[in-house]
């Protein structure tokens, strides 16, 4: 019986209550920097693509991938928003509601998502007499999908643990698979915030997973590869870098400072928001971009 209790603490903990945060309670913090990261991301990409590029010379130059400074503080957004929705599916009452919260929205601001981020020709498409699946072959067919579905396919599979639907959790993990090359920050994305939601009450176990991710995630080649090699030198050895290894390093790299706030021990809410305002700055700020376009 103790052996059995044991086992249960070391698994991943399918609970249908709320467990103790142990991470950063402030949320809302979180919420309002990433929101404002996410910002500088799009209207880097769209706005100001000719701003600062940052790189790096010397021999740790690889680290550094070059990168217009907007979107390296846009790629600290995603694991704040990946931790605030592990978050919300441990608060959560009803967590299918917040999954099709999440979808839907999704689903509807996903053709000004289309438009603002470049998808498809700006303005091209035409209203006059629409039908439903002339919307769906211009702005979904084969097109990326907005990140909105990269949270709720998330939340789905979560859900799906928690409550013990291992049928809808497998769909959920198959869509997502299936979608990897299309959903924003594919699959790596959903696995982020199962990693945050799986360890919320174990802030250094939680810490030391989502840093081996994000290492396999933005060098995926470290561990085939070998990051280092012995190389002969003469009568001796010597420890070099394995160049191949760090060929292809994602600029996600950029993405870790924001582990710092994560896993700052604040055990307050000091900034409250409105419950649902990320549903309103989503189109918000992507109708902005649209009209900045159109403008300019």
């Amino acid at each position: 019986m103790e052996t059995q209790t044991a086992l249960e603490t070391l698994a991943w903990p399918a609970l249908p209550g709320p467990r103790e945060i142990r991470l950063n309670r402030d949320t809302g913090l979180l919420k309002l920097i990433a929101c404002a990261c996410m910002m500088c991301d799009h209207m880097g990409k769209m706005v100001y693509p000719f701003a600062y590029r940052l790189s790096a010379a010397g021999p740790w130059a690889f680290l550094l991938p070059t990168i217009n400074v907007l979107r390296a503080v846009g790629r600290l957004a995603m694991p704040m928003f990946a931790y605030g929705i592990a978050v919300g599916c441990n608060y959560t009452h009803n967590i299918w509601k917040y999954a099709f919260r999440l979808l839907l929205t999704g689903i509807l601001v996903h053709p000004l998502y289309q438009e603002a981020m470049g998808h498809v020709a700006l303005g091209k498409f035409t209203w006059n007499g629409i039908l439903p699946l002339d919307i769906y072959r211009y702005y979904f067919q084969g097109k990326n999908l907005n990140i909105l579905f990269t949270l709720g396919l998330g939340t789905l599979i979560i859900g799906g643990y928690r409550h013990r639907r291992y049928i809808l959790m497998c769909f959920a993990i198959l869509i997502t698979v299936a979608l990897h090359s299309r959903i924003d920050y594919g699959y790596e994305g959903v696995f982020l915030i199962i990693l945050f939601y799986a360890f919320l009450d174990r802030p250094l176990v939680s810490f030391v997973a989502v840093l081996l991710f994000f290492i396999n995630w933005c060098m995926p080649r470290l561990i085939t590869d070998y990051a280092f090699v012995l190389t002969k030198q003469g009568t001796s050895y010597a420890l070099k870098f394995n160049e191949p290894a760090f060929k292809r390093i994602s600029s996600e790299i950029y993405a870790l400072p924001s582990l710092l706030l994560i896993y700052l021990p604040i055990r307050k809410r000091y900034v409250k928001l409105p419950k649902r305002i990320f549903y309103f700055f989503y189109p918000a700020h992507l109708l902005l971009i649209y009209m900045l376009l159109l403008k300019g």
